[in-house]
């Protein structure tokens, strides 16, 4: 089954988890949140029924509407509750570990995982967003790449289509294949106003030979997003 114009891929997953993808960044705030929330909408609108989740997130209250799981919680249109989206928050603004200290806090490592068990209930596709990028820490000793692993989901990169982006793109992608992960696919999302159309293909013409190289079957969407100032 195509899912939502990603490849068709063999479900490799937990039997308790419904199908699904792991979306990770190139970076912080390069727009995973939105991506997923737009997505989330389309298969909603499609008649789908799509949930996500979001193991671990810091910086807001879950319930705040700035944070990460209140606006999966929206996209939703509020039919998974909030705190089985985002079973773990975390209230300093920074990476989980060193807010889970500072807070005096302990991340459950087993929840990041089987947390997702309980949405089976709610939804057949599942979109699972990590917190920053592939090798980005959150815990002091699992790091997103390794939780990809566990939901053996093929990996959704976002990454902002701006200078220096190929390399990210490409070094994550290659980090990706060596862990043994399958990447789905690239979404290139444009992160500022002033960005011509003409920038924005470029970077992706640049980037496609070099992905090629690493995997022909990944493919690159790209999508517009400027983020509020």
């Amino acid at each position: 089954m195509t899912w939502h114009g990603f490849r068709d891929l063999p479900r490799l997953s937990h039997p308790s988890l419904p199908e699904g993808r792991f979306v990770c960044g190139t970076d912080t705030d390069v727009g995973k949140t939105h991506f997923i929330c737009e997505t989330l909408q389309s298969l909603r609108i499609q008649g789908k029924r799509i949930g996500a989740y979001k193991p671990i997130a810091s910086g807001y209250p879950r319930d705040d509407s700035r944070s990460d799981a209140a606006r999966l919680h929206a996209a939703l249109g509020g039919s998974i509750p909030i705190e089985r989206i985002n079973p773990q928050a975390i209230l300093p603004p920074y990476a989980p570990p060193i807010a889970a200290e500072i807070a005096d806090e302990r991340i459950d490592e087993a929840l990041l995982f089987r947390g997702a068990f309980s949405l089976f209930e709610y939804c057949d596709w599942l979109l699972v967003e990590g917190a920053g990028g592939l090798l980005s820490p959150i815990t002091w000793s699992l790091t997103n790449a390794d939780l990809a692993k566990q939901f053996n989901y093929p990996l959704i990169l976002v990454a902002a289509n701006r200078l220096g982006c190929v390399h990210q793109v490409l070094s994550t992608v290659q980090v990706a294949l060596d862990m043994g992960l399958t990447v789905d696919s690239v979404i290139m999302n444009c992160v500022s106003a002033n960005q011509s159309e003409v920038e924005q293909q470029n970077n992706i013409r640049l980037l496609e030979p070099f992905l090629m190289r690493l995997d022909p079957t990944i493919s690159i969407r790209q999508i517009r997003f400027i983020p509020p100032r």
